[in-house]
């Protein structure tokens, strides 16, 4: 099920912003921290949810090739039997010539109202790395590799600004992603144990820097999930059962262990 975020207002006077970064939690030299910041946040859920498309896609359309019509905010998965349609919204484009991002807000073939909701969310809590229309960046020893990053960050910034996924990223053509929210396919919701199962590979992906941050997002963006936060160790829990993380004294997680209810 698809879920909408409300249109966003102003941060209220002492509202506190979940895009702290975590005592310990590691910072890439190079990289935006509000952008980092927001992306943690979504980044465990969106990543899930991106296997879950993979695995709706293959189920449903098997090999296919892409089609897109940004103006009319479609995006076609062409099987041989079997076409799947997504309404899409460009979040942001990675350019490798320019060495920037743009945000879809601020382009002008952009997500409109849809694309808004980033600098919306930047607007309430004082992000300047969502509320700048363009932001640089150093292209390091891979510039392909960069380009790629940077928009998965972005993609988990839409995610957590519009509540809309999955998310995809498509080349434009001279190494130029373009980054989209997308609605219209129905992808599952990641299960507890899916969670439990993912931990590592979500975790080494690169994309996160802040453990406790994506794990208190998933309870955010995946209904029936609640989560504990007792400092050393969170814990996550459905209807099914719980995920204990444990983390060190950086903040970082070094251990899940999950634990089923009991059936009858």
């Amino acid at each position: 099920m698809l879920r909408h975020a409300p249109i966003l207002s102003r941060r209220d006077e002492g509202e506190s912003s979940p895009f702290v970064t975590g005592v310990g939690s590691r910072q890439d030299g190079d990289m935006h921290p509000g952008l980092q910041n927001v992306a943690n946040r979504a980044a465990y859920y969106a990543t899930l949810r991106q296997t879950l498309l993979a695995e709706t896609l293959e189920e449903q359309v098997g090999d296919h090739q892409i089609a897109g019509h940004l103006q009319e905010g479609t995006l076609q998965f062409v099987g041989a039997e079997r076409t799947l349609t997504a309404r899409c919204h460009l979040i942001a484009s990675v350019a490798p010539g320019p060495k920037s991002m743009l945000w879809g807000w601020a382009h002008p073939q952009g997500g409109g109202e849809v694309a808004g909701r980033v600098k919306e969310l930047g607007e309430r809590f004082g992000i300047t790395d969502l509320t700048s229309p363009e932001l640089p960046f150093e292209a390091g020893n891979d510039i392909a590799a960069t380009t790629a990053h940077l928009g998965h960050l972005a993609a988990c910034v839409g995610v957590e600004a519009t509540r809309i996924s999955p998310y995809y990223t498509v080349n434009a053509g001279g190494g130029t992603r373009l980054v989209m929210v997308l609605e219209g396919i129905d992808v599952p919701e990641p299960s507890l144990m899916q969670v439990a199962s993912r931990v590592e590979p979500v975790l080494t992906s690169g994309i996160i820097t802040d453990h406790r941050s994506a794990v208190l997002g998933l309870a955010e963006h995946r209904e029936g999930f609640s989560v504990d936060d007792q400092g050393q160790q969170i814990v996550l829990s459905d209807e099914t059962g719980s995920i204990t993380f444990r983390l060190d004294d950086q903040q970082r997680i070094t251990n899940a262990s999950m634990s089923l209810h009991a059936q009858g």
